[in-house]
């Protein structure tokens, strides 16, 4: 179970700046913004399910540890990718490195909602 735990985070850690072509550091970094939305759309999705299934489950307090857990997620994934940001400021490549590191740390949270508590898909 572990194992594949691992390897759809790997599989879905995978950085996309070379699935964004363009001439500019600008369409470049709209393509990667487009592709953290679709991310973030989709983590929200698998999070919704997980809540929902706590909620039919009477899993209140699991529920409330769920909520705890994703907002001290986004606040690491804010830090985290803050970071990123600030490690590359002497170049036009750190907007797109900031993304790059949103998308990876949402696919993997996604990866990780994917098999909420008991390895079942919530979805």
């Amino acid at each position: 179970m572990m194992l594949a735990i691992i390897a759809l985070a790997l599989a879905v850690a995978v950085p996309d700046a070379g699935q964004c072509p363009g001439s500019s550091t600008q369409e470049i970094d709209a393509c990667l913004a487009g592709r953290f939305d679709k991310a973030d759309a989709e983590l929200n999705r698998y999070y919704k399910a997980a809540i929902k299934r706590l909620r039919e489950e009477r899993e209140l307090a699991s529920e409330q540890k769920l909520v705890q857990a994703e907002r001290s997620w986004v606040a690491y994934r804010t830090s985290e990718c803050g970071a990123v940001y600030e490690n590359w400021i002497g170049g036009s490549i750190r907007g797109s490195m900031a993304l790059n590191c949103q998308i990876r740390l949402t696919r993997m949270s996604t990866a990780r909602l994917m098999l909420f508590l008991d390895g079942r898909w919530p979805i």
